[in-house]
Protein backbone atom coordinates (compact mmCIF):
# COMPACT_ATOMS: atom_id res chain seq x y z
CA UNK A 1 0.00 0.00 0.00
CA UNK A 2 1.45 3.06 -1.47
CA UNK A 3 2.23 6.00 0.84
CA UNK A 4 0.21 8.40 -0.67
CA UNK A 5 -3.26 6.24 -0.94
CA UNK A 6 -3.45 6.36 2.97
CA UNK A 7 -6.23 9.28 3.08
CA UNK A 8 -6.90 9.60 6.82
CA UNK A 9 -4.72 10.87 9.88
CA UNK A 10 -6.24 7.48 11.52
CA UNK A 11 -5.47 5.34 8.95
CA UNK A 12 -1.66 6.74 9.33
CA UNK A 13 -2.19 6.09 13.40
CA UNK A 14 -2.73 2.44 13.05
CA UNK A 15 -0.37 0.23 14.58
CA UNK A 16 2.28 -1.91 13.40
CA UNK A 17 4.70 -4.19 15.45
CA UNK A 18 8.21 -4.36 14.35
CA UNK A 19 9.67 -8.03 15.11
CA UNK A 20 13.01 -9.40 14.54
CA UNK A 21 13.46 -12.31 11.81
CA UNK A 22 16.88 -13.95 12.52
CA UNK A 23 16.69 -16.99 10.27
CA UNK A 24 15.26 -17.79 6.57
CA UNK A 25 13.02 -20.26 7.58
CA UNK A 26 11.32 -18.31 9.46
CA UNK A 27 10.65 -15.78 6.64
CA UNK A 28 9.80 -18.85 4.46
CA UNK A 29 6.86 -19.64 6.73
CA UNK A 30 5.57 -15.91 7.09
CA UNK A 31 5.94 -15.88 3.40
CA UNK A 32 4.52 -19.01 2.03
CA UNK A 33 2.15 -20.20 5.01
CA UNK A 34 1.50 -16.91 6.49
CA UNK A 35 2.21 -16.99 10.28
CA UNK A 36 5.00 -15.71 12.95
CA UNK A 37 6.18 -16.94 16.25
CA UNK A 38 6.86 -15.11 19.40
CA UNK A 39 8.25 -17.01 22.20
CA UNK A 40 6.09 -16.11 25.54
CA UNK A 41 8.92 -15.68 27.32
CA UNK A 42 10.33 -13.24 25.04
CA UNK A 43 6.86 -11.18 24.27
CA UNK A 44 7.15 -7.84 24.58
CA UNK A 45 4.54 -6.08 26.72
CA UNK A 46 2.49 -5.61 23.58
CA UNK A 47 2.08 -7.67 20.63
CA UNK A 48 -1.56 -6.79 18.97
CA UNK A 49 -0.91 -4.78 16.33
CA UNK A 50 -2.87 -3.73 13.31
CA UNK A 51 0.19 -4.50 11.07
CA UNK A 52 3.34 -7.07 11.77
CA UNK A 53 6.84 -5.59 10.07
CA UNK A 54 9.85 -7.66 10.09
CA UNK A 55 13.76 -6.34 10.63
CA UNK A 56 15.95 -8.57 8.99
CA UNK A 57 19.06 -9.50 11.04
CA UNK A 58 22.72 -10.23 9.70
CA UNK A 59 21.61 -13.70 9.51
CA UNK A 60 20.53 -12.36 5.91
CA UNK A 61 23.90 -11.30 5.03
CA UNK A 62 24.03 -11.23 1.61
CA UNK A 63 20.55 -10.19 0.92
CA UNK A 64 19.63 -6.29 0.54
CA UNK A 65 17.55 -7.00 3.12
CA UNK A 66 19.50 -7.82 5.89
CA UNK A 67 19.63 -4.94 8.49
CA UNK A 68 16.33 -3.48 7.66
CA UNK A 69 13.00 -3.40 7.78
CA UNK A 70 11.59 -3.92 4.42
CA UNK A 71 8.62 -6.55 4.63
CA UNK A 72 5.07 -5.70 6.38
CA UNK A 73 1.77 -7.53 6.65
CA UNK A 74 -1.21 -7.02 8.09
CA UNK A 75 -2.22 -9.15 11.48
CA UNK A 76 -5.16 -11.67 10.46
CA UNK A 77 -5.36 -14.27 13.93
CA UNK A 78 -3.59 -14.91 16.88
CA UNK A 79 -3.11 -17.80 18.59
CA UNK A 80 -1.21 -19.26 22.13
CA UNK A 81 -0.18 -22.54 21.19
CA UNK A 82 2.98 -24.92 21.78
CA UNK A 83 5.82 -25.01 19.87
CA UNK A 84 5.07 -29.07 18.87
CA UNK A 85 1.12 -27.73 17.90
CA UNK A 86 2.69 -25.38 15.81
CA UNK A 87 5.22 -27.25 14.34
CA UNK A 88 4.20 -31.12 14.69
CA UNK A 89 7.27 -32.26 12.33
CA UNK A 90 9.53 -31.24 15.01
CA UNK A 91 7.92 -32.50 17.99
CA UNK A 92 11.51 -34.05 19.53
CA UNK A 93 12.56 -30.61 20.16
CA UNK A 94 13.65 -29.82 23.19
CA UNK A 95 11.48 -26.89 23.52
CA UNK A 96 8.55 -28.72 21.99
CA UNK A 97 6.36 -27.74 25.27
CA UNK A 98 6.88 -24.29 25.24
CA UNK A 99 4.90 -21.96 24.61
CA UNK A 100 4.16 -19.62 21.53
CA UNK A 101 2.14 -16.58 19.90
CA UNK A 102 1.38 -17.15 16.76
CA UNK A 103 0.13 -14.82 14.83
CA UNK A 104 -0.94 -15.23 11.68
CA UNK A 105 -0.86 -11.98 8.67
CA UNK A 106 -1.88 -11.47 5.25
CA UNK A 107 0.97 -11.62 2.09
CA UNK A 108 3.92 -9.74 2.59
CA UNK A 109 4.58 -6.25 1.40
CA UNK A 110 7.19 -4.30 0.72
CA UNK A 111 7.96 -0.75 1.71
CA UNK A 112 8.87 1.60 -0.82
CA UNK A 113 10.96 2.68 1.04
CA UNK A 114 13.46 0.38 3.29
CA UNK A 115 14.39 1.42 6.81
CA UNK A 116 17.94 0.25 7.38
CA UNK A 117 19.73 -0.02 10.70
CA UNK A 118 22.82 2.23 10.58
CA UNK A 119 23.82 2.28 14.03
CA UNK A 120 21.42 -0.04 15.84
CA UNK A 121 22.23 -4.15 15.52
CA UNK A 122 20.48 -5.17 18.64
CA UNK A 123 17.02 -4.55 18.25
CA UNK A 124 14.63 -6.24 19.53
CA UNK A 125 10.57 -5.14 19.22
CA UNK A 126 9.43 -2.32 17.93
CA UNK A 127 5.86 -0.56 18.75
CA UNK A 128 5.35 2.05 15.80
CA UNK A 129 2.62 3.38 13.66
CA UNK A 130 2.17 2.88 9.75
CA UNK A 131 2.96 6.62 9.40
CA UNK A 132 6.17 6.26 10.70
CA UNK A 133 7.22 3.25 9.13
CA UNK A 134 6.13 4.42 5.77
CA UNK A 135 8.81 7.85 6.10
CA UNK A 136 11.20 6.51 8.34
CA UNK A 137 14.84 7.28 7.47
CA UNK A 138 16.12 4.86 9.97
CA UNK A 139 15.13 2.29 12.09
CA UNK A 140 16.07 5.12 14.82
CA UNK A 141 12.55 6.98 13.40
CA UNK A 142 10.37 4.27 14.38
CA UNK A 143 10.52 4.55 18.08
CA UNK A 144 7.71 6.43 20.12
CA UNK A 145 9.26 9.20 22.63
CA UNK A 146 6.23 8.50 24.78
CA UNK A 147 3.89 6.02 23.59
CA UNK A 148 0.39 6.51 24.96
CA UNK A 149 -0.17 2.70 26.05
CA UNK A 150 2.77 2.86 27.99
CA UNK A 151 1.28 6.18 30.02
CA UNK A 152 -1.57 4.04 30.39
CA UNK A 153 -0.23 0.83 31.67
CA UNK A 154 1.86 2.84 34.29
CA UNK A 155 -0.88 5.45 34.48
CA UNK A 156 -2.83 1.88 35.85
CA UNK A 157 0.27 0.48 38.28
CA UNK A 158 0.78 4.22 39.99
CA UNK A 159 -3.27 3.43 41.35
CA UNK A 160 -1.98 0.50 42.47
CA UNK A 161 -3.47 -1.66 40.21
CA UNK A 162 -1.84 -5.37 38.56
CA UNK A 163 -2.54 -5.12 34.58
CA UNK A 164 -1.72 -8.33 32.88
CA UNK A 165 -0.56 -7.90 29.42
CA UNK A 166 -1.13 -9.85 25.76
CA UNK A 167 -4.38 -12.27 26.53
CA UNK A 168 -5.93 -13.52 23.85
CA UNK A 169 -9.73 -13.62 23.73
CA UNK A 170 -11.50 -14.77 20.67
CA UNK A 171 -9.10 -14.73 18.48
CA UNK A 172 -8.22 -11.39 19.15
CA UNK A 173 -5.13 -9.58 21.49
CA UNK A 174 -5.92 -7.86 24.03
CA UNK A 175 -3.68 -5.19 25.34
CA UNK A 176 -4.42 -4.80 29.08
CA UNK A 177 -6.63 -7.53 30.94
CA UNK A 178 -7.62 -6.36 34.42
CA UNK A 179 -9.41 -8.48 36.98
CA UNK A 180 -12.51 -7.46 39.09
CA UNK A 181 -14.68 -9.11 41.37
CA UNK A 182 -17.13 -10.39 38.56
CA UNK A 183 -15.00 -11.30 35.63
CA UNK A 184 -11.88 -9.56 33.71
CA UNK A 185 -12.12 -6.13 31.57
CA UNK A 186 -9.63 -6.13 28.44
CA UNK A 187 -8.59 -2.89 27.22
CA UNK A 188 -7.16 -2.82 23.96
CA UNK A 189 -5.33 0.82 22.78
CA UNK A 190 -5.56 1.07 19.33
CA UNK A 191 -7.18 3.58 17.02
CA UNK A 192 -10.61 4.32 16.24
CA UNK A 193 -10.69 2.92 12.84
CA UNK A 194 -8.90 0.28 13.87
CA UNK A 195 -11.59 -0.65 16.68
CA UNK A 196 -14.14 0.19 14.37
CA UNK A 197 -13.03 -2.57 11.34
CA UNK A 198 -12.45 -5.53 13.95
CA UNK A 199 -14.48 -8.47 13.38
CA UNK A 200 -17.23 -9.02 16.10
CA UNK A 201 -16.53 -12.00 17.79
CA UNK A 202 -18.65 -13.20 20.66
CA UNK A 203 -16.68 -12.67 23.76
CA UNK A 204 -16.26 -15.85 26.84
CA UNK A 205 -18.63 -15.52 29.41
CA UNK A 206 -16.94 -12.97 32.38
CA UNK A 207 -15.39 -10.93 29.93
CA UNK A 208 -15.89 -6.96 28.87
CA UNK A 209 -13.84 -5.43 26.26
CA UNK A 210 -13.10 -1.39 26.08
CA UNK A 211 -11.61 0.24 23.03
CA UNK A 212 -9.05 2.92 24.32
CA UNK A 213 -7.63 5.14 21.42
CA UNK A 214 -4.26 6.17 21.39
CA UNK A 215 -5.17 9.88 20.60
CA UNK A 216 -7.41 9.58 23.69
CA UNK A 217 -4.66 8.67 26.13
CA UNK A 218 -2.81 11.47 24.80
CA UNK A 219 -5.64 13.99 25.04
CA UNK A 220 -7.23 13.50 28.17
CA UNK A 221 -5.37 10.61 30.23
CA UNK A 222 -7.78 11.62 33.63
CA UNK A 223 -11.09 10.34 30.83
CA UNK A 224 -9.74 7.43 30.10
CA UNK A 225 -8.77 5.84 33.30
CA UNK A 226 -12.30 6.74 34.45
CA UNK A 227 -14.23 5.09 31.34
CA UNK A 228 -11.74 1.92 32.49
CA UNK A 229 -13.03 2.75 36.61
CA UNK A 230 -16.68 2.30 35.45
CA UNK A 231 -15.83 -0.55 32.88
CA UNK A 232 -14.71 -2.55 36.64
CA UNK A 233 -17.49 -1.15 38.65
CA UNK A 234 -19.97 -2.66 35.99
CA UNK A 235 -17.99 -5.70 37.07
CA UNK A 236 -18.49 -5.82 40.68
CA UNK A 237 -15.87 -3.72 40.86
CA UNK A 238 -12.21 -3.25 41.55
CA UNK A 239 -9.44 -0.97 43.63
CA UNK A 240 -9.62 1.10 40.69
CA UNK A 241 -12.84 2.44 42.49
CA UNK A 242 -10.02 4.44 44.37
CA UNK A 243 -9.51 6.58 41.04
CA UNK A 244 -13.11 8.29 40.69
CA UNK A 245 -12.39 9.76 44.12
CA UNK A 246 -9.13 10.75 42.97
CA UNK A 247 -9.95 12.03 39.68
Amino acid sequence: MPYDTVATIEARRRTVLVAVMNNREDFRRAASEGWYRIPQRRVPLRIGADYLAFYQTGAFSGDPEAQTVTYYAPTRRYRLLTRREMMPDEADHPRADDYYFRIDIGPLQRLEQPVPSASMRRITFIHTTLDRLYSAADVRDLFYQEDPFETLWHALREHRLRPLPNRIVAGEPVDITLRASGGYLGVQCRPTSSANEAPYLPLPDRWRLLHVAPSEIERDLNRCLRRIASGLISLGGSDLRRVNDQL
